[in-house]
């Protein structure tokens, strides 16, 4: 017991921090598949300049290592990548279908649009939603697996 939470919280702490150094990453991901999925009908605009994401994503990235690190603890190293690989697949899928869905609403909203391009400011995109309805989708299998194992019915306990 002693062994998971200590794990658990390192988990979080590394999770977050992974959320810190990969934030600019990120939002360049983020731009280049709003331009992408648009056919370039976005045009940036302004300053590329933040300071920090939303708390929801820093807390996100940390309770999806969490979680992983959690349903991970005692398997075996092919099992673990098996979820790794799964849940970091998921997450890009995810990623790249919230972010072209959001770009084409956007591209659809504008109506007063000159040749039907739509000019972005840098932060008009919500970069911390977009990341962490990722993350939590992405760790969906894998809170179906822990809690599986933890309702598993007592056989034989006479």
């Amino acid at each position: 017991m002693k062994k998971k939470i200590t794990f658990g919280i390192l988990a979080f702490i590394i999770g977050i921090g992974i959320a810190f150094y990969s934030e600019s990453f990120f939002r360049g991901v983020i731009q280049d598949i709003f331009k992408w999925s648009t056919s370039d009908k976005i045009k940036f605009i302004g300053k590329n300049f933040y300071v920090f994401s939303n708390k929801f994503y820093f807390i996100t990235f940390g309770i999806g290592l969490l979680i992983l690190t959690l349903e991970n603890l005692n398997q075996e190293l092919t099992q673990m990548l098996k979820n790794g690989i799964l849940s970091i697949l998921i997450f890009v899928i995810i990623l790249i279908g919230i972010s072209a869905v959001d770009a084409n609403m956007k591209i659809i909203e504008c109506t007063a649009c000159n040749d039907g391009i739509r000019k972005l400011n840098w932060n008009e995109i919500n970069y911390g939603m977009i990341l962490g309805t990722s993350v939590i989708i992405s760790i969906i299998p894998n809170l179906i697996r822990i809690i599986k194992r933890t309702k598993k019915p007592a056989y034989n306990t006479v």
